[in-house]
């Protein structure tokens, strides 16, 4: 009887081996196939055509390498996040654009330059010493600055902004 026992287990064993040797290939594959064909179906590559009268016209991507020109945005002052509210930071800002599109960043900042200014302010006050020490701090206020400004002016998420520099930067 202790024979009989033995024996479908040693028949179960070969069966399991097999049986492996078959799963992990089959899942290695099918796990290359993923990694591969995934991607390739997330980044949306094909889309639907659409009709030309329905195509909204593309702006100009312009070259960030092109002749700089700059615009003036002018100073703000606001009050540090301190406990006691008696510190302040006042910037003056300049930006810079390609001269190509100096014309049409002028006309869009005249327009929204009061949303600009409000975001400036109030992002100013958020900011404590920590915040703007060194060059590290200055280096992200300005990022901060360029990609706020760059979605408010372009809503098409082309950033015509290339840098923000500072004219002025004090803290009393």
């Amino acid at each position: 009887m202790s024979d009989e026992k033995q024996q479908p287990e040693s028949e179960e064993e070969p069966r399991k081996g097999k049986m492996g040797m078959i799963v992990v290939p089959v899942l290695v594959a099918v796990s290359a196939a993923a990694g591969f064909a995934v991607p390739r179906m997330m980044s949306g590559e094909e889309q639907p055509a659409v009709a030309e009268e329905e195509q909204v016209e593309k702006l100009e991507i312009p070259d960030p390498t092109g002749e700089p020109a700059f615009v003036d945005f002018g100073g703000v002052v606001a009050n540090l996040n301190d406990g006691r509210m008696t510190r302040y930071l006042k910037l003056g800002i300049s930006l810079q654009v390609d001269k190509a599109q100096l014309v049409e960043i002028e006309k869009l900042h005249e327009e929204r330059e009061a949303i600009l200014r409000n975001w400036l302010l109030s992002h100013m006050a958020d900011k404590a010493m920590d915040d703007i020490r060194g060059a590290a701090g200055q280096n992200r206020l300005r990022s901060e600055i360029k990609e706020q400004f760059n979605a408010v002016l372009f809503a098409d998420g082309v950033d015509r902004i290339h840098d923000v520099l500072f004219q002025e930067f004090n803290v009393q």
